[in-house]
């Protein structure tokens, strides 16, 4: 449209010069009529120029807002920023637990940890049993047991010594296996302590026996003890450690006549 008017305004002026000398003689009246019309086609141009212009500047005005709205920002466009707040951090649950068996030619060792024990074939494990390879520890030890599981749900164990923060001296629990198929549970507190105690002894099977104490020292004998792996657990509160638990694992085959509990806190 616009070029069609630079066009007709060109043809005017060419015109209007070869007119010029013809227009010259014309009256003064009919010079005033032409020169009004030339204005007019001026006015019309220029302001049509000015429509033009206008229109063009808006519609510029229009995709910039239209570029500035659909223009994704930087945090947008930071595939790492995205990548970060998708990924779950590595969660970490510590437990205790104990070595029940080892192979001193292989330095083998097998651990107890009642509290990882699961759920298999709609069945609940006694306690949860660990094989560690290359193992440092000593036979009936109490160790930390921290487990890592990353966003692939990818499990990994580590094995180490209980922090000595974690072991109460004061406490101690022992477990004496007699020939005539009975286990004498003994414990002690030399702080003197001790406000109560609940022992229970399991099998895979059921429960052979449960009962409360309220001293610092007792021996308690439980008949009829089957063979079969069993698991002795005691809760013991305490006015200066709180809750504190224990556990001894007896696996079947298991040739000590004595075994030693570990007394843990629950993690917090």
């Amino acid at each position: 449209m616009l070029l069609k008017l630079v066009v007709i305004s060109a043809i005017l002026i060419v015109g209007g010069f070869s007119l010029y000398p013809y227009l010259a003689k014309l009256p003064s009246s009919a010079n005033i009529a032409f020169n009004a019309v030339a204005d007019d086609v001026g006015d019309f141009k220029d302001n049509t120029i000015r429509k033009v212009s206008g229109t063009i500047d808006q519609t510029v005005d229009t995709v910039e807002n239209k570029i500035d709205t659909m223009t994704p920002s930087a945090d947008d466009l930071n595939p790492v920023k995205q990548i970060q707040d998708m990924v779950i951090s590595p969660k970490q649950q510590t437990y205790y637990g104990q070595v029940y068996e080892k192979d001193e030619e292989q330095q083998k060792c097998k651990i107890s940890i009642p509290q990882m024990a699961k759920t298999v074939n709609g069945k609940k494990e006694l306690t949860h049993t660990i094989d560690l390879e290359n193992c440092k520890f000593q036979k009936q030890e109490p160790v930390q047991v921290t487990e890592t599981t990353n966003p692939v749900n990818a499990e990994a164990i580590a094995v180490e010594s209980l922090p000595q923060s974690k072991i109460f001296e004061t406490l101690q629990l022992k477990t004496v296996r007699h020939d005539d198929n009975t286990i004498s549970i003994q414990y002690e507190d030399t702080s003197g302590k001790t406000v109560k105690v609940t022992v229970t002894l399991r099998n895979s099977e059921k429960q052979l026996f449960v009962g409360e104490f309220f001293s610092s020292k007792f021996d308690t004998n439980v008949n009829d003890i089957s063979s079969s792996p069993h698991i002795i657990e005691m809760v013991v509160e305490h006015p200066d450690y709180g809750t504190v638990s224990s556990s001894v694992y007896n696996p079947q085959g298991d040739q000590d006549t004595a075994i030693y509990g570990v007394f843990t806190q629950p993690p917090s």
